[in-house]
């Protein structure tokens, strides 16, 4: 089995390990949710007030004392226990076994409303990822659909694998903006591996190997956010105007509140012109209740709003605050003044923070993007990559390429307009994507000429 075919089957097999923890997530939802309903019924049948929520509580903290205490009973036990206090053994032994799985499902948590409203929660944030998941797959299936294209008709060009080939294959992956230097790189190791008389199969494998090696397993890990739970994190969104800065930082914000975190979003730009408006409408309309806006005066010292927000976010227990800046890269000097103020200001409070400096990119700009990358990097130290626009171009190798050629990664993605369109940004899915056209017999429909 080639390596190809390997590493297709460790993405399904994941896949489906992902499907089969969701259906068994949803069997226990429903287990928990049966019991309630038993419950109320027997309530009903007992004269209990049936519509209060304290009286059902108090009805199950009574008749399930004992299960909780002992998990680990059998479901003959369960039975028993609960048969005793209901007094109708056909419907309740029925009841008694459900109660047993769940609770050993469920390693000892009381199973109550607030248990199934939060498993009910949990079940539907997995299955959001998943759509999600899908769905930053089919937004990068233009720069997949580009290239695959372009190898096959390299396939149909050339029957050997000679110098002419190579430097045909060299301009294709120029053309996905991966990088001069990253391309060569590509092409020389994949030249010493093979031989003329190899077949074109044989090449794309080693293509999919190179771009593998040299991209997924070089930067496994460097893509995650530096989020730490249980303390007060800060981040800083920065970018040139334009690029989708603000609008991502509210899908940040979204992000996070969709994990129950308590978030804060500073409108650090307090001179340009509907910067605040544009926060102001996005957390009025469209984000979780549970975001909060903090805004100074026009014209206001950015660090002076800061400073301020954070002593409220410390005091308040929030667990993130997302700062907006302003986005002058044309006036460097300045910039830079005012981004290693806002710095000093937010280590008055902690010296580990900002925990993330993200720079805002319109990945449909290419190359431009990279060099925006580096003015930025030359005014405050960036540690992450947020990529707008990947569902709308056709050069998403800028992703590998501001890795490859300044060392900051990508770390989330902009797939689309919907206030949940941002999405971690994963090495191996992309890289996965870009070569399975090519490489996967049923895509051919997709990429037939």
């Amino acid at each position: 089995m080639g390596f190809w075919s390997n590493w297709k089957a460790k993405k399904e097999a994941k896949k489906e390990d992902v499907e089969q923890q969701i259906n068994q997530f949803q069997e226990e939802v429903d287990l928990i949710e049966k019991c309630h309903d038993k419950m109320a019924g027997r309530i009903q049948q007992d004269n209990l007030t049936a519509d209060s929520a304290s009286a059902i509580e108090e009805y199950e903290e009574k008749h399930l004392a004992h299960l909780i205490d002992n998990p680990t009973e059998s479901v003959e036990a369960a039975n028993h226990e609960v048969a005793y206090y209901n007094n109708a053994p056909a419907s309740t032994f029925e009841m008694g076994g459900l109660l047993s799985k769940v609770v050993h499902n469920t390693e000892k948590a009381k199973p109550t409303r607030a248990d199934l409203r939060k498993k009910q929660k949990e079940l539907k944030l997995k299955q959001k990822e998943l759509r999600k998941k899908e769905k930053a797959e089919k937004a990068l299936l233009k720069s997949s659909l580009t290239f695959s294209k372009d190898i096959k008709k390299l396939s149909k060009k050339y029957k050997e694998a000679d110098s002419d080939f190579f430097m045909d294959l060299e301009e294709i992956l120029i053309k996905t903006d991966m990088g001069m230097q990253m391309v060569m790189t590509i092409s020389n190791n994949i030249q010493k591996k093979v031989k003329k008389s190899d077949s074109f199969d044989n090449v794309k494998e080693l293509l999919v190997e190179e771009l593998y090696h040299l991209y997924d397993v070089k930067h496994k890990g460097d893509t995650k956010l530096n989020y730490v739970d249980g303390k007060l994190n800060i981040f800083m969104i920065v970018g040139v105007n334009g690029t989708g800065k603000t609008t991502s930082l509210a899908k940040l914000s979204n992000y996070y509140a969709e994990l129950d975190k308590k978030v804060m979003i500073v409108a650090g730009d307090t001179f340009r012109a509907g910067a605040v408006e544009q926060l102001e409408e996005w957390v009025t309309t469209r984000l979780d209740e549970n975001i909060i806006l903090i805004k100074g005066k026009p014209h206001q010292d950015p660090s002076s709003v800061i400073f301020d927000a954070i002593q409220k976010a410390k005091a308040e227990k929030f667990d993130l605050v997302l700062i907006d800046t302003a986005g002058r890269i044309h006036n460097k000097v300045n910039l830079m003044k005012e981004l290693e103020k806002m710095h000093n200001t937010i280590k008055k409070f902690d010296k580990h923070a900002p925990q993330e400096v993200l720079l805002v990119i319109d990945a449909t700009t290419g190359q431009n993007g990279v060099i925006q990358a580096e003015e930025f990097s030359t005014v405050t130290k960036v540690s992450g990559i947020i990529l707008t626009k990947m569902d709308g171009t056709s050069k998403g190798g800028i992703a590998l390429a501001i890795k490859d050629q300044l060392g900051i990664p990508v770390k989330m993605i902009g797939i689309g307009e919907q206030v949940d369109d941002l999405v971690e940004f994963n090495v191996e899915d992309y890289i996965y994507g870009l070569v399975a056209g090519f490489m996967d017999a049923s895509h051919e429909d997709q990429v037939s000429e």
